[in-house]
């Protein structure tokens, strides 16, 4: 299987607040109030968000979550949780059953020449789980056979200052490969939709680095 990303939501301004129209505004609107009401008066102005950030100014980017569905492999998931501004709702192997499942579909293979060795063993795993379970192993116990490699599904929620930090490093060249699809299919879904907050970590990224200033 191929990992996949899917946004679920984004921070929403409440209705009937005239000068909130979108996830931007309520940036922009929080870091205003640094500077006090004849800040928040120039509401509007093209650009500010992007020069703050450029001063190191980010605080503000905390007022904005996005959440995604990933599908992976655990290995993936693995890597995630070690990030702990975040909040995590991740599928488990105490309650979902693969007794009906196929290994291409269970599980994501590394490219390279020991993809069929390593599909092999899943196959092998795979069976002796499904062996396990029809001789009433209960699946909490059965579930230690399974490899890294396992397809998990996970929702993830960070403020946007978090996905920046995230994403610096787990789309970097050097992060794991699957990992870095992932993020990397992040990053393009959060640049799309906030360019002036994600710019400078897309530019960093395909100048090879982590580093934004």
């Amino acid at each position: 299987m191929k990992p996949s990303v899917r946004l679920l939501t984004t921070t929403q301004p409440v209705e009937g607040i005239d000068f909130l129209e979108k996830e931007l505004d309520i940036i922009e609107y929080s870091g205003r109030w640094d500077y006090g009401p004849k800040s928040v008066a120039k509401m509007g102005e093209p650009g500010i968000i992007t020069r703050w950030i450029a001063s190191g100014h980010e605080s503000m980017l905390e007022m904005v979550d996005a959440t995604f569905f990933i599908e992976c492999s655990r290995v993936v998931t693995h890597e995630l949780v070690r990030h702990r501004i975040a909040s995590y709702q991740q599928e488990s192997q105490r309650f979902v059953n693969y007794k009906d499942e196929d290994p291409d579909d269970l599980f994501v293979t590394p490219e390279g020449p020991f993809a069929p060795i390593m599909m092999s063993m899943y196959d092998q795993a795979l069976t002796a789980y499904k062996v396990m379970l029809m001789n009433g192993v209960a699946k909490q116990d059965a579930r230690y056979v399974l490899p890294n490699a396992t397809r998990t599904r996970i929702i993830v929620k960070m403020n946007l200052r978090e996905w920046r930090h995230v994403l610096r490093l787990r789309a970097h060249q050097s992060a794991q490969p699957e990992m870095r699809e992932v993020a990397l299919a992040i990053l393009e879904i959060l640049y799309g939709r906030y360019p002036e907050v994600f710019q400078d970590v897309k530019e960093a990224l395909e100048a090879g680095t982590r580093s934004i200033r």
